[in-house]
């Protein structure tokens, strides 16, 4: 190679090298510092409420009468007061026995049937506009139509409601890990997203976020603030939208939902591009509303909600790590070949420290020898998106057993 490539492939290294480790050094910062938070508090106990709030279970549904009856069975079955929840099944747009089956276990079912506005955002905002007026109750809590929960989800919930919180999510647990690798890397993910993130933030008095099931929030909340979101990310739209209105939503770790995953990577593909798709439209729409607010405010809630639907997958953030290793290598320059290999370890360091503190089967470690392959499965994916093949429309999740 001539002296005058080796100059312009250095300055096309280090083009991408100081980005690449500028960025993911910030990342893998923001995930230590969480995990330094949550280390010590994943069995903290929540009181048991006081005085029983009167619940509306929802449950939406969307073709799912192979599970929808579990489910409802899984909240009946809960130690909270039957006489204080009501269980409703919102059977959204559905061509199959979902509201016959949801009837037979034991729930009231509202059939709602608008396919100009399907998916999950529609149904709860089509549901809360029912409830938001109704006295007879005091909070509504979502529970997926393919979860079963914990015995003590709804008093978790409550006793947070009752002590002020007007919003509060639990843990959303895969319950499938021994099924497959993709299933034990599902439930590897779930753990960092869904429970170590949400422990760190509520140690730091952030707000929690939204995991769109075993979640609850007061109905004063409901009417203050109505229910606005209806993208393909709709749980996370709405917290963002919640804390530009000055809302926290609270963790309740000792409580949790449990949803199987699917056993290949196929099979969870749609929902990871259903979930990739609506984080992009979140970091254009609503970031940089919560940056500004941050700015006038000088809120941290606001920055890091902001932040999170920018903050890449730890399958982009490791080929980001390893991208940027490489190039600053190319480009010659020490220093960046430090900031890449130290963000690199600081990703192996979170991604550890998270799976032990949580407590990973051993199926979870042993799995880890699979994500070189799925690695590039979802940068794949990842570069179908960024080429504008997005979805069209919300597609169900293929299930475990369905």
């Amino acid at each position: 190679m001539s002296r005058r490539h080796q100059t312009w492939t250095r300055y096309a290294a280090r083009a991408i090298a100081l980005p690449c480790a500028a960025g993911a050094t910030l990342t893998s910062t923001h995930m230590l510092a969480l995990l330094a938070a949550a280390v010590g508090v994943r069995c903290e106990a929540g009181a048991e409420s006081g005085e029983s709030l009167r619940f509306a279970v929802l449950v939406p549904a969307h073709n799912e009468e192979t599970q929808v009856g579990a489910t409802v069975r899984s909240i009946a079955s809960s130690r909270y007061p039957s006489a204080d929840r009501r269980i409703i099944v919102v059977a959204d747009n559905c061509s199959d026995a979902t509201a016959a089956v949801a009837h037979a276990a034991g729930a009231e079912v509202w059939e709602r049937s608008d396919p100009a506005r399907s998916g999950k955002g529609f149904a709860l905002d089509w549901a809360f506009s029912r409830l938001k007026d109704d006295d007879g109750i005091d909070a509504v809590c979502v529970v997926d139509a393919d979860c079963e929960i914990s015995s003590n989800l709804l008093s978790a919930l409550a006793a947070r409601l009752d002590a002020g919180a007007e919003a509060v999510q639990a843990a959303y647990v895969i319950a499938n890990p021994d099924a497959s690798d993709a299933a034990a890397l599902r439930w590897a993910a779930f753990a960092l997203f869904n429970g170590i993130r949400p422990l760190g933030r509520n140690r730091l008095g952030l707000s929690c976020g939204l995991l769109g099931t075993g979640m609850a929030f007061s109905r004063r909340l409901l009417r203050r603030s109505p229910w606005r979101a209806f993208s393909f990310a709709e749980d996370r739209e709405q917290h963002m939208r919640w804390v530009l209105d000055g809302v926290r939503v609270q963790f309740a770790p000792e409580a949790q939902v449990r949803s199987p995953a699917p056993t290949t990577a196929f099979a969870g593909s749609s929902q990871m591009t259903r979930w990739d798709s609506g984080r992009a439209h979140l970091a254009a729409h609503l970031s940089p509303k919560l940056v500004a607010r941050w700015w006038q405010t000088g809120d941290l809630t606001a920055l890091d909600a902001a932040l999170e639907p920018m903050l890449p997958p730890q399958s982009m953030l490791l080929g980001i790590n390893l991208a940027a290793v490489l190039a600053s290598r190319l480009a010659c320059r020490r220093s960046l070949v430090r900031l890449a290999v130290g963000s690199l370890l600081a990703q192996g360091v979170y991604v550890a420290g998270g799976l032990a503190v949580i407590g990973a089967p051993a199926t979870v470690w042993r799995a880890l020898r699979a994500v070189p392959r799925f690695l590039l499965r979802r940068l794949l994916s990842l570069s179908r998106l960024l080429g504008g093949r997005g979805p069209a429309a919300w597609e169900r999740t293929q299930r475990q057993g369905a």
